[in-house]
C-alpha cells in the first residue's frame, strides 16, 4: 500500500462523571482532545458526530459540546492540554469501541493541504472494554500517534491514517 501514517492526532479522555447527572442506570461521558509536538504547524479537525458501541452492538449517540455544531479544533494546540469533544450521560452497561466523524481534516505546512481520512471515521477500540456503572465516573485515554506529514506528500495520498490506542482507567 503506498500510502504512509500522516499526522497525529491525541484524541483524549473519555471521562464519565457519574456525579453531574445522577440518574439511575447511566453515567456521563466526557470526550477530550489532546495532542503532542509534532514538526507540523496545524492539524485542524471537524468532527460532526461521535458514537459509542455497547457490547451488543448497539451504537449511543454522543452530544458534541458545540451543541449539536461540527466540533472544529487545531489538534496542535492542544499540546499538554485537553479540549471537551463530548459530555453526555449515556445508559450504564460495556462499551467496545468509538467512532468520530471526521467532517474534515487538514494542515497548514508551506501552503497548507486537504487531507483525507479513509471511510471519514476513526474508530476507537477500548482495551480493554469500558464498564459503566450508575453514577461512575471513568476516564478513557485515546492516543492516535502521527508521523511527519511531508512523508504524506510523498505517496501523493495525504491520507490522515492515525494509529490508535485506548487505555481505560
Amino acid at each position: 500500500m503506498a500510502g504512509v501514517i500522516v499526522a497525529t492526532l491525541l484524541i483524549v479522555g473519555f471521562v464519565f462523571a457519574g456525579n453531574i447527572l445522577q440518574v439511575y442506570g447511566r453515567g456521563v461521558l466526557t470526550i477530550q482532545v489532546m495532542d503532542e509536538p509534532v514538526k507540523l504547524e496545524h492539524l485542524y479537525l471537524t468532527i460532526d458526530w461521535v458514537r459509542i458501541q455497547n457490547e451488543d452492538e448497539t451504537w449511543v449517540d454522543l452530544t458534541l459540546e458545540s451543541n449539536s455544531e461540527p466540533f472544529s479544533f487545531d489538534l496542535l494546540t492542544l499540546q499538554d492540554q485537553s479540549a471537551t469533544l463530548s459530555t453526555t450521560s449515556i445508559p450504564v452497561g460495556r462499551y467496545t469501541m468509538i467512532k468520530m466523524h471526521v467532517l474534515s481534516a487538514s494542515t497548514i505546512k508551506e501552503g497548507g493541504s486537504e487531507l483525507t481520512v479513509p471511510s471519514d471515521v476513526l474508530k476507537v477500540i477500548l482495551t480493554p472494554s469500558l464498564d459503566l456503572a450508575n453514577g461512575e465516573q471513568t476516564t478513557v485515554l485515546v492516543d492516535l500517534q502521527p508521523l511527519d506529514i511531508d512523508e504524506i506528500a510523498v505517496s501523493h495520498s495525504l491520507n490522515l491514517r492515525p494509529v490508535v490506542k485506548s487505555v481505560v482507567s
